[in-house]
């Protein structure tokens, strides 16, 4: 990733992709640790053909288990737009398994979080994305 689009995804919003309405305020809290906007929204409202918010949010952190929808679904969504596919994913979760991680890890997730949402969790997989894709792009 060119370094204008590291500088790019650092100050784009991020969207949560959550079932849970109380976990999906939670999220919202984050925007004084990112100091980036946070937009919270249920999977039916994950809409790529008519959000613009979506389209340029950096980030996208969706909850694996999404009732209607599942996590894995949205990362396929993800990885096969092509206005989209370069972007940072992390699944949330709140129990990982190992079948789980690898599964996410192979549909194309950058990393895995823990629900509820922590900052200086979220933060460390961030900054460990943005390695690899720069490490990559190398």
């Amino acid at each position: 990733m060119a370094d204008s689009e590291a500088e790019s995804e650092d100050n784009s919003s991020i969207v949560v992709v959550d079932p849970d309405p109380a976990s999906r305020n939670l999220s919202e809290d984050l925007e004084d640790d990112f100091d980036r906007q946070i937009i919270a929204m249920d999977s039916v409202e994950f809409d790529t053909d008519s959000s613009e918010e979506i389209l340029e949010a950096g980030v996208y952190i969706i909850s694996w288990d999404l009732e209607i929808r599942s996590g894995a679904d949205l990362i396929e969504e993800i990885r096969l737009n092509p206005r989209l596919s370069t972007k940072t994913v992390l699944i949330a979760t709140d129990e990982p398994t190992p079948s789980l991680v690898r599964w996410a890890l192979e549909l194309g997730a950058d990393g895995i979080c823990m629900k509820p949402y922590e900052a200086d969790e979220i933060g460390k997989l961030l900054e460990r994305a943005r390695e690899t894709r720069s490490a990559k792009a190398a």
